[in-house]
């Protein structure tokens, strides 16, 4: 509703409707009562009991052992008792009149009583201005004479009366419904304030006291990481050392998601399903590694393969030797002197046995390797032919383009869907995040019994994600 009050039917409007002063101040008082009781109740029990404390009232060893015991107790009782005090006196147990000046504080059920009288009066006013401007209009709508006619003269000065006393109406009730939020406002913030400084909420003295929500946080963001890591590993993966750096990283952040995910899956917090799929994402990263090597190497070795059989050509044409290779060496992409070498680094296997994944997925020391290799500070020993391996200059290079072809296309599979499913899997850890970094696509899955799942079996296991 907006501050003219556009809308009100000024006619049919009552003080206690929703957007002005809803409630029963009588209804209010007899709740403080009731609560000003519970809390002279509890005052009681804890002068009681404080009596025995002290040794007032029971005096021998198991009064002192009950004393004991009750400490903390009457500690508690005290403490609520404040508590019940502070939200009785905000209340009010009788309705009584307003103090002088509509701004100082007074209970909530003298204030909502003290408002719905200053809301009648301001509606009262309303209602009679609003019937005589109406009149006033509808008689200079009937009036057949013309517009300087005295009795429409007379007509439209009432009408501007009525207007008047209706703006005054507004304002009337504006100041009414800002008392009623000022009032509110005092209750509201006197309980508050003695629920927050009771003593009698949890406290939270340090940082681990919500070690699972850390957890949990850490293992999205971790997880968002893993995601844009991989997939900018992926773009850049033929690029010298970048692409082998982004490769570790992503590791690195997948097998953080994992870990974070699996003790929130342990705590219930979080579900199964999220660690097979972060197990996923960690194993793919292994496959991609040898995938992506063997596509590499089989690129380097067609490279080769074709420049060798340039040479020939070009011998065949007429070209000494070093003219010969130049020629192939440019044609072909292969550094100077270089033909032999690029042979010499293509992969002894090019499709590696994939038992090998898990390994590679969780060696640290052959991502280090594969970045320094990238660099030029190791040579790639473990792809130069072996003895007993075929010689591959005597392959075609159409064979190692194939592979090569096949084993890029392996490679992106590799990394493409689990980054999809690990992306999608991503859900908000608060209210407000992007899409991007939680579109928590899978929560539908999550809630069919068994797949969503979490906890431990007859400790915390829950069947299905709670949402």
């Amino acid at each position: 509703m907006s501050d003219d009050f556009s809308g009100v039917d000024w006619q049919t409007a009552r003080y206690d409707d929703k957007e002005f002063t809803p409630g029963d101040p009588y209804e209010v008082a007899r709740l403080g009562k009731r609560i000003a009781d519970t809390a002279a109740l509890i005052e009681e029990q804890a002068a009681k009991l404080h009596n025995l404390v002290d040794g007032n009232g029971w005096d021998s060893d198991a009064g002192r052992e009950f004393r004991k015991k009750t400490g903390d107790t009457v500690g508690l009782l005290t403490k609520s008792h404040h508590r019940y005090a502070a939200a009785a006196e905000a209340l009010g147990s009788t309705v009584g009149t307003a103090p002088a000046g509509e701004q100082r504080h007074t209970d909530w059920a003298t204030a909502l009583d003290h408002a719905q009288n200053l809301v009648r009066a301001a509606l009262v006013k309303a209602r009679t201005a609003d019937a005589d401007r109406s009149h006033c209009q509808k008689q200079l709508d009937r009036h057949p004479g013309p517009d300087d006619h005295p009795d429409k003269h007379r007509l439209d000065k009432q009408k501007d009366c009525a207007d008047a006393d209706l703006e005054a109406a507004r304002t009337d009730l504006r100041r009414a419904l800002a008392y009623r939020d000022t009032q509110a406002g005092y209750a509201k913030a006197a309980i508050q304030d003695a629920v927050e400084h009771d003593g009698l909420k949890d406290p939270r003295h340090h940082w681990w006291d919500d070690w699972q929500d850390w957890v949990a946080d850490i293992g999205h963001w971790a997880g968002v990481a893993a995601a844009a890591l991989g997939v900018l590993a992926l773009v850049l993966s033929w690029v010298p050392v970048l692409g082998e750096v982004l490769a570790a990283l992503a590791l690195i952040a997948s097998v953080v998601a994992l870990v974070c995910d699996t003790i929130s899956a342990l705590d219930g917090k979080g579900t199964w399903l999220d660690v097979a799929i972060d197990a996923i994402g960690v194993l793919s990263f292994g496959a991609g590694r040898l995938l992506g090597t063997a596509a590499k190497e089989a690129s380097v070795a067609a490279r080769g393969a074709s420049a060798l059989k340039d040479v020939g050509l070009a011998r065949e044409a007429g070209l000494n030797p070093a003219a010969a290779r130049g020629l192939a060496e440019a044609l072909n992409g292969v550094k100077p002197g270089q033909i032999g070498r690029a042979l010499a680094e293509g992969p002894a296997e090019l499709l590696p046995r994939m038992r090998s994944v898990v390994k590679e997925s969780l060696d640290a020391k052959a991502y280090v390797d594969d970045i320094r290799v990238a660099a030029g500070q190791l040579p790639r020993e473990a792809s130069l032919v072996t003895d007993g391996a075929p010689r591959l200059a005597q392959i075609s290079g159409s064979s190692f383009k194939t592979m090569a072809g096949l084993g890029k296309a392996l490679y992106i599979g590799s990394q493409t869907l689990p980054l999809a499913l690990g992306w999608s899997n991503l859900a908000p850890v608060g209210e407000g995040e992007s899409k991007v970094t939680g579109p928590n696509l899978l929560s539908g899955l999550k809630g069919i019994p068994g797949i969503g799942a979490g906890g431990i079996p007859f400790y915390n296991w829950t069947w299905h994600a709670s949402g």
